[in-house]
């Protein structure tokens, strides 16, 4: 659907579920206003919040611009990347004395690695693009999930003993995010 405003026609779909109330989302560039079924004024709801909405559309081109500047290693093979992360993997679990069940490597469309409650762990193989530093701080952060399940104080307090400025490592991530999602 399109809106015009200030003489500039706004793109954004309009999606009816099941909801409560009306939501609106910004995510890879696509404007998105999620309205409870049957709910009319969806054109309200995107002037009443249109400030917000260049804001959020301003912040997102500045971190594709950043994003941009991050180097991509292409350079480490499928093979270097699984050895490099089940060695720093068999090193950890040593020292942090836990077990994992199964490793896999596979492509993930949402996030860099996952920790399932049979301590089965996904690895996303976008992050064989990604440096060294952060393809562990990755692991480091499924393995914590062994642990601790749930991102509350206590997960993150496990994280900062290893990596203290660990919201910087996070912010890092978002931007490679954004540099190798469609790789």
């Amino acid at each position: 659907m399109k809106i015009r405003i200030e003489n500039t026609d706004l793109e954004y779909e309009l999606i009816y579920r099941k909801v409560k109330y009306a939501r609106l989302e910004i995510k890879n560039g696509i404007i998105r206003l999620i309205m409870p079924e049957g709910a009319p004024d969806h054109e309200k709801i995107i002037l009443k919040n249109m400030e917000w909405i260049q804001k959020k559309i301003s912040h997102n081109q500045k971190q594709w611009e950043e994003a941009q500047k991050r180097m991509i290693n292409d350079n480490r093979s499928s093979e270097e990347f699984q050895d490099l992360v089940i060695s720093y993997m068999e090193n950890k679990l040593k020292k942090m004395q836990l077990k994992v069940n199964k490793v896999r490597f596979r492509p993930m469309k949402s996030r860099w690695g996952s920790c399932s409650p049979n301590g089965n762990i996904s690895v996303n193989t976008r992050l064989q693009y990604l440096p060294t530093r952060l393809i562990e701080y990755v692991i480091f952060h499924e393995l914590a999930h062994l642990v601790e399940r749930k991102h509350d104080k206590n997960f993150w307090h496990i994280i900062s003993q290893e990596y203290p400025e660990y919201k910087e490592w996070e912010d890092e991530l978002s931007l490679y995010w954004l540099r190798v999602k469609d790789l």
